[in-house]
C-alpha cells in the first residue's frame, strides 16, 4: 500500500469517525501497511471494525493500521473455512503441489473459487490400444517359413497370465496382450528403460525440493494433506 492508497482507506475511516485526514497520517499507514495491499477486503476490514461494538460502551471507535490488518486476516480467512483443493496437473511434484496450493488458496481467500480441472476421458480400450501401438513399427516376416513372436509364448509380468493364457485386468481376460508381455516375447525389457529413468529422475527432484522446504512450509504442506486425508 502506498501513500496515495493509505489516503483513500484513511478517507473511507474518516467516513465513520469524522478524522481528518492528513498526508502526514497517510505516510504513516503507508508505512505500517505498505506490506498489505489496498483492495476492498482492506476497505471491508474499516467496515467490520465500526460495526463492531466497543468493549466498553460509549468508548469512541478510532481505528489503526494494526486493526485493518486484524480484520483484513479474518474476514479472508473465513473465505478459507472449509476450503477444498481442486487437484491440478503435475500435482505429484511437491514443489508445483505447493505452489497451486498456495495459489488456489490466495485466490478463495481473495473471493474467488478457482475453475476445477475436469481431466480428459481415458480410452475406453487402453489395454487394446496400448498393445497395438506396441506392435506398430513391428518388422513383418519375408515368408511364411521365417517365425513370429507370439506374446502368449511368455508369461505376462503385468497380470502374471501363465504361457498361453489371455492377458487379464481386474480378473477378467481380455483380447490384446499387455505391452509388457509384447516387449518380453520380443527379447525387450518388460519396462521402457527411458520411461523408467525420466521416473526415477522426478522421484529424485521431488525429494531434493523435499529436502530444501522450511520448516514453515513443511508444517503447511502437512497439514493440507492431513486436510485431504480427513476429508477424503
Amino acid at each position: 500500500m502506498n501513500r496515495a492508497e493509505a489516503g483513500r482507506l484513511l478517507m473511507h475511516a474518516a467516513a465513520f469517525d469524522n478524522r481528518q485526514p492528513s498526508e502526514a497520517a497517510a505516510e504513516a499507514w503507508a508505512a505500517a501497511l505498505g506490506n498489505m495491499p489496498f483492495d476492498q477486503d482492506a476497505l471491508a476490514a474499516v467496515a467490520r471494525y465500526y460495526a463492531t461494538p466497543p468493549a466498553r460502551p460509549g468508548d469512541r471507535l478510532w481505528i489503526q493500521p494494526h486493526d485493518i490488518r486484524t480484520h483484513r486476516a479474518a474476514i479472508r480467512g473465513e473465505r478459507l473455512d472449509g476450503f477444498v483443493y481442486e487437484p491440478q496437473p503435475g500435482d505429484d511434484n511437491p514443489k508445483t503441489y505447493l505452489q497451486n496450493l498456495r495459489r488456489q488458496k490466495a485466490l478463495v481467500a481473495g473471493g474467488h473459487r478457482p475453475a476445477a480441472v475436469r481431466p480428459a476421458l481415458p480410452p475406453g480400450e487402453s489395454d487394446r490400444m496400448n498393445g497395438t501401438l506396441a506392435l506398430v513399427g513391428r518388422r513383418v516376416p519375408v515368408s511364411d517359413d521365417e517365425p513370429t513372436n507370439s506374446p502368449l509364448s511368455v508369461a505376462c509380468p503385468k497380470c502374471t497370465a501363465r504361457l498361453g493364457q489371455q492377458c487379464t485386468r481386474s480378473g477378467h481376460p481380455i483380447t490384446t496382450p499387455h505391452p509388457a508381455r509384447v516387449r518380453v516375447a520380443n527379447g525387450e525389457p518388460a519396462t521402457d528403460p527411458d520411461a523408467e529413468r525420466a521416473a526415477e529422475q522426478r522421484r529424485t527432484a521431488a525429494a531434493a525440493y523435499l529436502d530444501s522446504l522450511t520448516d514453515e512450509e513443511r508444517a503447511e504442506l502437512a497439514a493440507h494433506q492431513e486436510q485431504m486425508r480427513r476429508t477424503s
